[in-house]
């Protein structure tokens, strides 16, 4: 957001949209005039992912979208979730609760290396977050587990009030769809809302042993660096460099 001088680097199923709309809002956007702020479909590999919401810090750079001057000078800053709630909540996002087990999910259904948005949500979060030499490019990483609290350090950092953050999916569903992706996506969240009823209150219940110790190799990177272990509920502030 160049006029407030600072760059979200969403990182998926971290609550990322009710944080772009904060933003869509201050400089006067919608979610359907949105583009500006690169929160749009992308069907050029050479520009980054499926959806240039979900551009790796390092990838402002490389693909084009930000000067090397830009992206030094602007506040850079993300939300980072607890892996093994992550990967259950990209489980039910993609609806598989209704068909298949979440075992059978992380073992056989996880989607392979390749250009696509289902791939791009399991990239493990250190990925978007650092460089290949092990740098942190971010100067801010917030948590999932307490987001309004370091969001509102954000808002103090960027110079705007400490804003609530909405709940973007309850007013999306809400709206009429106008197109056929629209409908499916609809669909979708109708879907995930039926089934909440019948999934368990806390993700650690979904795990047993060998799926939490697949879980922990995977996304080890996350753990490390996040300082996050499985089956807590709240700990402490993310890292945060200057």
């Amino acid at each position: 957001c160049g006029e407030y001088r600072c760059l979200f680097v969403h990182v998926p199923e971290t609550a990322g949209m009710s944080i772009e709309h904060v933003f869509l809002r201050l400089v006067g956007l919608t979610w359907e005039t949105r583009a500006p702020l690169l929160l749009r479909g992308n069907d050029d590999p050479r520009l980054g992912p499926p959806r240039l919401a979900h551009l790796k810090a390092g990838e402002y750079v490389a693909h084009g979208h930000l000067t090397a001057e830009q992206f030094e000078s602007y506040f850079k800053f993300s939300f980072v979730r607890n892996p093994w709630d992550r990967i259950v909540s990209e489980y039910k996002y993609r609806g598989y609760p209704v068909k298949i087990d979440f075992k059978t999910y992380l073992f056989k259904h996880l989607p392979a290396p390749d250009w696509t948005d289902s791939y791009c949500h399991i990239i493990p979060q250190y990925d978007f977050l650092y460089d290949e030499g092990g740098k942190l490019l971010v100067d801010f990483v917030g948590r999932y587990e307490t987001l309004q609290a370091d969001f509102d350090k954000v808002c103090a950092r960027v110079g705007i009030p400490p804003t609530p953050l909405p709940r973007v999916n309850r007013s999306l569903e809400e709206a009429r769809p106008r197109t056929l992706r629209e409908l499916r996506k609809q669909v979708r969240r109708a879907i995930w809302s039926r089934e909440r009823e019948h999934t368990f209150p806390h993700y650690s219940e979904y795990y047993d042993d060998e799926s939490r110790e697949f879980v922990g190799r995977l996304f080890r990177n996350d753990v490390e660096a996040f300082n996050y272990a499985f089956g807590e509920r709240v700990r402490s502030a993310a890292p945060a460099s200057s």
